[in-house]
């Protein structure tokens, strides 16, 4: 599928959790400008979770981390990330496994990377470019805070303590 042509919808960062079950990261993504406001779960690594975590926190660190190196290399050769986004998903065995791209402009040419969503997401917040999904990838995997049984957008983060364990093992890290 030409991942240009894909219906995407943006979203942002909504808070970063912990699976009860296993003790991976998950990070929340939440769409920016709709009113069904779905939300999509992507089981990720410590590693990426704490790049995500300290740059949403504005913690600085005297010599560069990993993301914040790829955004110098980016930027050295003139070239820029325009968006990222979560444009597929797979399921192996009985677990789902996200895939994402970047989209990098440089010397007048467009291409996409392919990388993981984690990676995407902390390059995004670095970069501040728009972070998208698939429209088939939230539709399907996605939740809505109704169906979390919320009810109210404040009360989010309680929405993971609404999962039920059969929901949480088909992820993958």
């Amino acid at each position: 599928m030409d991942t240009e042509k894909q219906e995407k919808t943006e979203v942002k960062v909504h808070f970063l959790s912990i699976d009860r079950s296993t003790g991976a990261p998950i990070v929340v993504l939440k769409e920016k400008a709709r009113e069904e406001n779905r939300i999509l779960l992507i089981w990720i690594g410590e590693s990426e979770a704490a790049a995500i975590q300290m740059h949403l926190e504005s913690i600085e660190f005297p010599r560069p981390m990993t993301h914040d190196l790829l955004k110098t290399m980016i930027e050295t050769f003139d070239a820029e990330i325009t968006d990222v986004c979560v444009n597929a998903v797979e399921q192996t065995d009985e677990r789902w496994t996200f895939y994402a791209h970047l989209t990098v402009n440089m010397n007048d040419k467009t291409v996409q990377i392919d990388c993981r969503p984690s990676d995407a997401i902390a390059l995004a917040i670095r970069c501040e470019v728009p972070i998208y999904v698939a429209e088939e990838v939230i539709a399907g995997h996605g939740f809505s805070e109704q169906e979390l049984g919320t009810g109210q957008k404040d009360d989010t983060k309680d929405a993971l303590e609404n999962l039920d364990d059969d929901t949480l093992k088909q992820y993958t890290v």
